[in-house]
């Protein structure tokens, strides 16, 4: 009888080695969950830095497109401080490589691209966004 008490009295806790091994593992579960947390964390604040560089792309190339005639060059200039932007507008050809045709199209397009760059800790972002653009020839013909 007297070794079944000594079994029952050593028993009725966890050793040292298992409490080391159970808050080991606690500790690496909760180190996880906070690099997790802070990831996700660091990634919302880039989709946000991403959707207000997107909205000022567009605003950008909406103010381009209510321009009644634009012109080949580039442009740069600031949104807020923290974005930056630049628009690219190229000539592009319309007609086929032969130069030599006295055909004279009515139209002149532009190829349009709006860059916006941003600095996001120790890197720089950007996005860009492209369009084309007409160009009436002729445009001092009066509208009836």
């Amino acid at each position: 009888m007297g070794s079944k008490a000594q079994m029952i009295k050593f028993s009725k806790g966890f050793t040292l080695i298992e409490v080391v091994v159970a808050l080991a593992i606690l500790g690496v579960g909760l180190a996880v969950i906070i690099e997790l947390f802070s990831g996700g964390l660091r990634l919302g604040r880039t989709s946000e830095e991403y959707t207000k560089a997107a909205n000022y792309a567009r605003m950008k190339m909406e103010e381009i497109a209510s321009q009644k005639n634009i012109e080949e060059g580039m442009e740069e200039g600031e949104f807020d401080g923290a974005f930056r932007w630049q628009v690219n507008v190229k000539k592009m050809d319309i007609l086929p490589i032969e130069k030599n045709s006295d055909f004279k199209p009515p139209v002149e397009l532009f190829q349009v691209k709006v860059n916006i760059l941003w600095k996001s800790g120790p890197k720089e972002r950007s996005t860009t966004i492209e369009s084309y653009k007409v160009n009436k020839l002729g445009g001092d013909e009066k509208k009836s």
